[in-house]
């Protein structure tokens, strides 16, 4: 009878020793994992901000808002989170070879100077009364090397006041990509500039080379102007992005002839940067 009795007890002894084991063990696993998930809550992620001009703006409005709160550490995380991730690739395989590493270049050399002048431009914003404004853009008509679909964006701004407001300044252009607006630095704006007098110097062509009348243009008797969309980079060298208007016959003629163009750089404060154009290029049949 009395073994009886004790055998139950030991089992409940060893019962509550395991359970006082598990709850010393289990307990700070939890308590970690708890905090731990408390802590990733507190700490920024990434929103997720939709592939159209609402949620472009959403991104902007969030940068802005950063900025009127003096939180300079969120927005230069903000800013930072729109690079283009691993943008040599990226460049090269959206434009192909010639204009994609010619883009990286650019994009790459100057990103963190551009970076921070993209935050002055937001901390001076965030002390104007106004809005943005997003407009998509037409990629397919815009560059004539895609090799797939791109999703690209403008961004501007309006100053509102009385009586009339502020005329839509430029501020920037993104590109979407794997999952996020991604700013594209190489085209900058530089909208609000408050420098010295004869701070900016426009791009000056040092090098024309006349396009080759195409034999079967002559034939037909063929004239007119072609109008290119270009991009003259910081090194002087022109990219052509599309044909905005022109005859086919004539187009491939001018594409090339402006690939050999040379520029001195347009200038802000003495220091280069690119600058989006048109170059009219005239055929005319002489007799």
């Amino acid at each position: 009878m009395r073994r009886m009795l004790f055998l139950p007890l030991r089992r409940l002894t060893l019962l509550a020793v395991f359970s006082l084991f598990l709850y010393a063990v289990i307990c700070p696993v939890i308590h970690s994992r708890q905090a731990g998930e408390s802590k990733a809550t507190k700490g920024t992620s990434t929103a997720f901000y939709p592939n159209n001009p609402s949620g472009l703006r959403q991104l902007l409005d969030e940068m802005l808002a950063a900025a009127r709160q003096d939180d300079h550490t969120k927005l230069q995380a903000l800013i930072r989170e729109a690079e283009i991730p691993d943008y040599e690739n990226w460049f090269t395989t959206t434009f192909g070879r010639e204009k994609g590493e010619s883009a990286a270049g650019s994009y790459g050399e100057t990103l963190q100077k551009d970076q921070k002048d993209f935050q002055d431009l937001l901390i001076q914003l965030s002390q104007l009364e106004g809005e943005f404004s997003i407009q998509k853009v037409d990629t397919a008509k815009k560059y004539d090397t895609l090799t797939g679909p791109l999703d690209e964006y403008i961004a501007d701004w309006k100053e509102t006041g009385p009586p009339t407001g502020q005329e839509v300044q430029h501020i920037a252009e993104f590109f979407f990509i794997e999952g996020q607006f991604r700013w594209n630095n190489i085209v900058q704006f530089y909208p609000f500039q408050s420098g010295k007098p004869n701070s900016f110097v426009a791009a000056k062509l040092v090098k024309r080379v006349a396009p080759e009348y195409p034999e079967e243009a002559r034939q037909k008797s063929i004239q007119g102007t072609v109008i290119l969309n270009v991009i003259l980079r910081k090194d002087g060298s022109v990219t052509v992005q599309n044909v905005a208007a022109g005859d086919p016959i004539l187009s491939p003629a001018a594409i090339e002839a402006v690939r050999q163009w040379r520029y001195e750089p347009s200038l802000i404060n003495g220091q280069p940067f690119e600058v989006q154009t048109k170059i009219n290029v005239v055929f005319e049949l002489t007799r």
